[in-house]
């Protein structure tokens, strides 16, 4: 029986390193914040349009508005997109001098800014260069817009916003240890992804704020067609892919995302966004393969290789667990073998996520100054946190992910 839960491990350890092999490109990319990095000057000015839908918002988007109105960037426009035509945000953006748009059919994001761009592009469709869409709850510097179009000077279709945790900026108490573990995901996109893969010409991961969308995309698609899924921005990631867009990663252009002020609607973020990029990548996944390059194909959809990796270590901790139960209730002492294997594979998921962590703490190290002790335990927090993933996808599989676009709750005070 020694020999069999020995041989069992072995077998297990050798497929474990497939899977970890085909995963090292990806690991690989964990350490392009380390890599030089071009900080371009556009001579042309390009006419920008923001988008902002702003759907019950009036409480978090004054900041952004303001930030807007300080731009040292005159070339653009801003239209704000509401549901209700008494919203309090029309006279807080009628008051800046920015456009308002009512979309009082909306259900998602999508629907607004696809309602907004129809408006825009009848009535001109070369009105703007490109379209940047922000989120109400986000945070900018007055050089954004400026840097923004500096960075349209790499000449690619899609440009992507370094993302910052907002929440290290606001008043104390508006960061809590899950926010934080949450807010790491932003550095896996970016300084641990992105980055890369601008660096060598790969199909970035968009998000959905802080993404500038070219002409040639808008009026490709007439406008903003991604509704089929609860993720706008992986639909508009698969479709990057599918059509051979070019994206640039923008670190001089940072926004500041919100996380969500509790776990509950941490939750509701998470199991709406992994439901909605599972949809996104089984919509595109037939165009995406018969169209796109290798290269993007494998850094969009490795992330399947990671559910592998984890699938693989929770089945095999599991059975172990089961085992060691069995051996142990009939007094066998082989119980210790299936026990320690158990335990093994706990802590590699452990350890898995707390070295994606430690890195991710060096890649953002310069963008939030102190609150050192706080991010260091946050790394010890974190891999408990992730494990909340596995139940969420879980579900996503089994086919009881979130099918509706729900409001998340807001951090009320913002300075």
């Amino acid at each position: 029986m020694n020999n069999y839960y020995f041989f069992a491990a072995l077998i297990f350890s050798a497929i474990l390193l497939i899977v970890l092999i085909l995963y090292f490109p990806r690991i690989k990319a964990w350490f392009g914040f380390l890599l030089p990095y071009e900080h371009l000057h556009n001579e042309k000015r390009n006419r920008l349009c923001i988008l902002v839908p702003a759907r019950n918002e009036s409480e978090v988007i004054l900041p952004l508005l303001e930030s807007l109105s300080r731009q040292n960037y005159e070339d653009f426009e801003v239209y704000v997109i509401v549901k209700n035509p008494h919203d309090p945000t029309i006279a807080m953006v009628q008051a800046k001098g920015f456009h308002v748009h009512i979309e009082d059919t909306q259900t998602c994001k999508s629907d607004a800014l696809d309602g907004a761009l129809q408006g825009i592009i009848s009535a001109n469709p070369n009105s703007f260069d490109a379209y940047i869409i922000l989120d109400a709850d986000t945070m900018i510097h007055d050089d954004y817009l400026k840097e923004m179009n500096n960075a349209m000077a790499s000449g690619r279709d899609v440009i992507v916003s370094k993302k910052i945790v907002k929440n290290y900026f606001l008043k104390k108490g508006s960061l809590s240890f899950q926010g934080a573990a949450n807010g790491y995901i932003w550095t896996t996109f970016d300084e641990m992804g992105n980055r890369y893969k601008s660096i060598h010409h790969i199909a970035l991961f968009t998000v959905g704020s802080g993404v500038l969308i070219s002409k040639k995309i808008i009026l490709r698609n007439g406008g903003f067609p991604f509704k089929a899924t609860l993720t706008e921005d992986c639909e508009l990631a698969g479709d990057i892919i599918a059509n051979h867009d070019t994206s640039y990663y923008a670190p001089y252009a940072p926004i500041y995302m919100e996380e969500a002020p509790s776990l509950k609607m941490t939750n509701k973020r998470r199991n709406r966004w992994m439901s909605g990029l599972t949809q996104a990548q089984l919509l595109y996944r037939y165009k995406d393969f018969s169209m796109g390059s290798f290269a993007d194909n494998y850094y969009c959809y490795s992330i399947f290789i990671s559910y592998l990796y984890f699938a693989l270590l929770s089945g095999f901790a599991l059975g172990n667990g089961v085992a060691a139960l069995v051996h142990f209730l009939i007094r066998d002492p082989i119980w210790l073998w299936p026990f320690y294997s158990s335990l093994a594979a706990l802590a590699l998921i452990y350890l898995s996520f707390f070295a994606m962590g430690v890195v991710g703490f060096f890649a953002s190290k310069n963008d939030v100054k102190g609150h050192w002790a706080f991010r260091i335990a946050t790394l010890f927090i974190l891999p408990f946190h992730y494990l909340g993933y596995f139940p969420i996808m879980a579900k996503v599989f089994v086919g009881k992910g979130e099918k509706h676009w729900d409001e998340i709750a807001r951090v009320k005070e913002t300075r």
